[in-house]
């Protein structure tokens, strides 16, 4: 009888079947490492710690486009244009700060002295440093808890820039232009440390002087917006206020003090404190050549007296989407689609409160629309025809970056909004109760319980009631039919929503969370809706950055992805392996020479 050598790679293997839970494993979370390069590894680690990594030309700081990527991240897993295909090839990595990647901003180093200082001003707090080395100096990586920090651009301090808001900076292994490779010199924790920028206290300009960092803080909308906090250099502000913000430092000597008094007159009149203009202003003045006494003497002359903000046109812009609102609650909104049609333009006016420009222009896509509003793109490329036709708004072109659909309400309704504003006594302004801050409209309850725009929109109104109300003259003050009243108080009567008196219909009146409560049996569409969204969004920036690389690379970038769908080929097929999945059940896969005897 002849007899085997034990060796290790001639053992029995027992074949255990594929459960459904390794599947799901192999499928969702585990990348084969065979076929991926070293940038390609760094890619995936980097995004999942929840950076928003995109790609950069080899040797280059930019070159590709990149601007999507400050609103949306890339798709980690899609085939043809995720992360696999995206870095394939000779590229640089690049890592959008802000809040694509949870509110990131770097201490961008522009010397090896101002990195070791700040690399010891972080020892110093016991915080956690992610660091890389560059080709000057260093970068410090922090996620900011409080929200989405403010640039400070170079110059204002010394050899250090803040990279925050829309900014990026390149990350290992990235090539320098002068053909230095970035490389990580620390790396404590799974990820950047999260800190509260106020601990961040020993930033300094040239001259000395303090330096606080600033943000914008998260708000809890739906529509994820950010609100104002310390500074926001966003829309109401004169451009040239903006333009002293970004640039002042290098102000003229002889038109330095009229430009910081102009600007602090217009922090004033758009209500930032005298503390906070401040903060915003001095370290910009100082650079310009100001001494700190007589800049401290320009701001609180500033702030004597009442001042009124230097762009005109904000008042007017305020007003605008105030008056669409009142038009539309005096509207009579009749036929089949007035629930759909009547939500679309409530979102609309959402928009419009939120982006409007001087020229009463706001930026609305599809899914911003659907999202708002909780109706499905088709209704609501259906119901942005009817309003077209209806003449109440226009199409004002397309968003360079983002290439949404912009638009702008028709002088027509403006009028009739003011005509009624005039004629009407008991409606001087538009009621609160269409408001998205405080709208049953801007939550999942919409798509629950059946209950639909129309019966909704009857709730909103009887939240505003001190007393009860006979249907009939519910239907006069909101302008809809008596038969569309009597028809959301029985629909809101079956979840005991709503009481009838003898004077009367009355509201059991709840908040937003005790009102999703009632219908927390019942799956809404909007969380579903919204990630499929995010899903295209990702997608359709992978596709720009995906085309943008086949025209500044050609036939050399498409041999590299055709070489990376063919390992992911191979990867899909060892996945289907039972083997392979034992190996994966162990925690890795299973890197096998040599024959298996059974």
């Amino acid at each position: 009888m002849d007899i085997i050598t034990h060796n290790a790679i001639n053992v029995q293997v027992s074949i255990p079947k594929k459960t459904d839970e390794i599947q799901t494993f192999c499928n969702n979370h585990q990348i084969l490492t065979f076929g991926l390069s070293q940038l390609q590894q760094e890619a995936y680690k980097l995004y999942d710690v929840g950076l928003n990594v995109f790609p950069q030309p080899i040797g280059q700081k930019g070159g590709l486009p990149w601007k999507r990527l400050q609103y949306s991240r890339l798709n980690r897993n899609d085939k043809n244009y995720g992360l696999r295909n995206l870095f394939a090839g000779d590229c640089n990595i690049a890592i959008m700060c802000g809040i694509t990647s949870n509110n990131l901003f770097v201490i961008d180093c522009e010397s090896n002295d101002s990195f070791l200082y700040h690399l010891q001003q972080m020892v110093d707090r016991n915080i956690p440093i992610w660091a890389a080395q560059t080709a000057r100096g260093g970068h410090i990586y922090l996620y900011a808890e409080n929200g989405e920090v403010h640039n400070i651009e170079l110059g204002i301090l010394a050899d250090t820039e803040i990279k925050g808001r829309n900014g990026y900076v390149l990350a290992p292994p990235s090539i320098h232009p002068s053909g230095v490779a970035y490389q990580w010199v620390s790396q404590q924790g799974d990820a950047p440390p999260t800190v509260d920028v106020k601990i961040i206290n020993w930033l300094k300009t040239r001259n000395g002087e303090k330096v606080q960092l600033t943000f914008d803080a998260p708000s809890t909308s739906k529509t994820g917006n950010w609100s104002k906090c310390v500074i926001s250099p966003a829309s109401n502000l004169a451009k040239e206020t903006q333009d002293y913000i970004h640039s002042g430092g290098s102000v003229s000597e002889g038109n330095r003090n009229n430009r910081l008094f102009k600007a602090a007159c217009d922090l004033s009149g758009n209500h930032y404190s005298y503390s906070e203009a401040e903060n915003i202003l001095t370290p910009i003045a100082i650079m310009s050549g100001l001494p700190a006494y007589e800049v401290k003497a320009t701001i609180k002359s500033a702030y004597s007296q009442q001042r009124t903000p230097s762009k005109k046109q904000t008042t007017h812009l305020n007003q605008t989407w105030k008056y669409a609102l009142l038009w539309a609650t005096r509207h009579n909104w009749e036929n089949r689609t007035a629930g759909s049609d009547r939500a679309l333009f409530i979102a609309l006016i959402e928009r419009a409160r939120v982006s409007s420009n001087e020229n009463d222009i706001f930026r609305a896509s599809i899914r911003e629309l659907s999202e708002l509003s909780s109706l499905g793109t088709t209704t609501i490329q259906r119901g942005l025809a009817r309003l077209q036709d209806m003449l109440v708004i226009f199409n004002a072109g397309y968003d360079n970056n983002s290439q949404a659909s912009l638009w702008r309400f028709s002088n027509k309704i403006i009028s009739i909004a003011k005509q009624i504003e005039l004629n009407l006594n008991t409606v001087s302004i538009p009621p609160y109760w269409l408001r998205y801050s405080e709208s049953v409209f801007n939550s999942d309850i919409v798509e629950r319980g059946a209950l639909g725009h129309s019966v909704l929109f009857v709730y909103e109104f009887m939240r505003t009631l001190h007393q009860p109300m006979m249907p009939s003259d519910m239907s006069e003050e909101m302008g809809i039919s008596l038969n569309q009243v009597n028809y959301a108080l029985r629909k809101l009567k079956e979840h005991e929503l709503v009481q009838r008196l003898d004077k009367g219909w009355y509201l059991i009146k709840m908040t937003l969370p005790e009102l999703e409560t009632v219908f927390e049996h019942v799956e809404g569409k909007g969380s579903a809706r919204a990630e499929k969204y995010r899903a295209e969004r990702q997608v359709f920036a992978g596709v720009i950055l995906f085309n943008a690389r086949i025209k500044r690379e050609g036939k050399h970038y498409m041999a590299v992805v055709s070489e990376q769908l063919s390992y992911q080929s191979e990867a899909k097929r060892l996945l289907d392996d039972p083997l392979i999945a034992l190996g994966l059940e162990l925690g890795g896969v299973l890197r096998i020479e040599g024959d298996i005897r059974h």
